[in-house]
């Protein structure tokens, strides 16, 4: 019996957050991993929780070929995503945001199908990323 679609977009899924764990070298509490695929566009970027403090890839590492490689994985990971919806005659997500918690093993992903970042928004993808990141730093400050 072949793959259905659940397990295979889940997999890519999976595949996306082990990329960001092994970036910040497993030594993160939790990962925010954005994506977003529209108009023939893909973007992806990420940040960690790690010991109570929220850190972007440049705090990560130095290396700029580093967070280059990482980013373009992503991408490649999203576009993975794109095709497994294509295959199976799926909507494919306009954005993601997945947050998975590497201390109880659990992903909580939103997914949206509207036009988010696009020319008819007029909204890049690199605003909402900064947009959620800044949302996640307050919530942070706050506890």
């Amino acid at each position: 019996m072949g793959r259905v679609f659940e397990d295979e977009f889940m997999d890519a899924q999976s595949r996306i957050i082990s990329l960001c764990v092994e970036f910040a070298g497993n030594r993160t509490d939790k990962v925010y991993a954005y994506g977003s695929i529209e108009e023939g566009s893909i973007s992806f970027n990420a940040f960690f929780e790690i010991d109570g403090e929220i850190k972007t890839t440049n705090k990560i590492t130095a290396d700029t070929d580093a967070i280059w490689d990482f980013l373009d994985l992503g991408e490649s990971d999203l576009e993975n995503i794109k095709q497994i919806c294509i295959h199976y005659g799926k909507p494919v997500p306009t954005e993601l945001k997945m947050i998975y918690d590497c201390k109880n093993g659990k992903i909580d992903t939103k997914y949206k199908y509207e036009s988010i970042a696009s020319a008819k928004t007029g909204t890049d993808s690199s605003e909402i990323f900064m947009k959620w990141l800044e949302e996640v730093l307050q919530s942070t400050w706050k506890r």
